[in-house]
């Protein structure tokens, strides 16, 4: 009789959901600065494993890092998003409100790393 070996896939693990921040159109943004996913070194090796195994593989692709996290952690709905230089991306919301976030691939570099919000900045 043959045998069956069955392998676990590994965890997906989602962008630790941020409470939103609440926009406050009299208060001055511009330099402020803000933290990113905040994602554990080991968190981060779960997510990679995961993208490998097939999983959210929007993560490979920094532009749409960064639309997920401000649609997250702002609730903006309607964005534009450009890669601005290697590790970073500007994103401005249908309002006119633009921010630069700066990514990173903590686990692998290059076209099979994932890529992560570290900060942002307002623009």
């Amino acid at each position: 009789m043959p045998t069956t070996s069955l392998v676990a896939e590994p965890p997906v693990v989602p962008t630790r959901a941020p409470s939103k921040v609440p926009e406050s159109s009299t208060e001055p943004r511009a330099g402020k600065t803000f933290p990113g996913e905040g994602l554990t070194a080991q968190q981060a090796r779960d997510l990679q494993q995961g993208v490998d195994s097939g999983h959210q593989p929007w993560r490979l692709d920094r532009v749409q890092v960064a639309k997920a996290f401000v649609q997250q952690r702002f609730g903006w709905a309607t964005v534009q998003a450009a890669a601005d230089g290697p590790t970073s991306v500007v994103v401005t919301n249908q309002d006119g409100s633009k921010l630069t976030l700066q990514v990173g691939q903590p686990v692998t570099q290059g076209s099979g790393g994932i890529w992560v919000v570290d900060s942002g900045a307002w623009d």
